[in-house]
């Protein structure tokens, strides 16, 4: 020990390099260890609701091995209802393997008046797809339910039994744990913070973000895992982000 206090005294240069490396690789261990879990805020959605997906997937083409997952499946809590601090939030859906090209996208508030509807195109590959309302979009009114609703174009038009899935948004403030990093770039600890105040849209958003942005981190990817897992979602947690 006492040789080597020695050669860093003779050679300072060495015991600056030697911090660097020890800083650098305390800044890769943590965020491997970082984990997201997403605590519900206790909220159900309305009455009302009729969440959950139609399982009729045979005019789509979808896959039918049993260890795939072949429903379309809303990336949303157990109680069919998340909360967001924005303005218009992205909403994540699984799209299995299907010959669908388009699905029609619809957000309706709380009395069935529509807000937005559109037809989005569906990624070629089995993956999470992201929808995204635009600035268009009147802002959604802070203490308001909104529904939205998929539902995929299978054959030329829209049929009865066309797969579907729908969830709920509700505005809320933003807690105070938050406010402060809300214009921040995304980060694990906005997302942490997020996720254990009940903020289901934004923390999932977020996290797409960051894994877009570093597609080989394995902290993000075991963060968006435990996100899923942490609201039943283990069957797709592995499933690829699409374009």
């Amino acid at each position: 020990m006492q040789k080597n206090n020695k050669s860093l005294l003779r050679n300072p240069l060495l015991g600056i390099a030697l911090l660097i490396s020890c800083c650098f690789e305390s800044m890769w261990i943590a965020p491997t260890m970082a984990g997201v879990t997403f605590k519900p805020p206790g909220a159900q959605a309305p009455k009302r609701s009729s969440g959950g997906a139609s399982r009729d997937g045979n005019q789509c083409g979808f896959t039918t091995p049993a260890t795939t997952n072949t429903s379309v499946t809303p990336l949303i809590p157990t109680t069919n209802i998340g909360f967001t601090v924005a303005e218009r939030p992205s909403i994540f859906v699984y799209i299995p393997t299907t010959t669908a090209k388009t699905a029609l996208f619809t957000l309706q508030t709380e009395d069935s008046k529509y807000s937005y509807r559109t037809n989005v195109s569906l990624p070629n590959k089995p993956g999470v797809m992201q929808v995204k309302i635009p600035a268009s979009v009147p802002a959604l009114k802070t203490g308001k339910n909104y529904k939205w609703s998929l539902v995929m174009i299978c054959t030329e038009e829209l049929e009865p039994d066309s797969p579907w899935v729908s969830g709920w948004i509700r505005r809320v403030e933003p807690n105070t744990k938050v406010t402060s990093q809300l214009n921040k770039p995304a980060s694990l600890d906005l997302i942490s913070r997020l996720a254990e105040t009940g903020i289901w849209y934004d923390s999932l958003a977020n996290l797409a973000q960051l894994r877009r942005s570093q597609p080989h981190n394995p902290a993000l990817n075991d963060a968006w895992q435990a996100l899923l897992k942490s609201v039943d979602l283990s069957a797709i947690a592995n499933a690829p982000l699409t374009n």
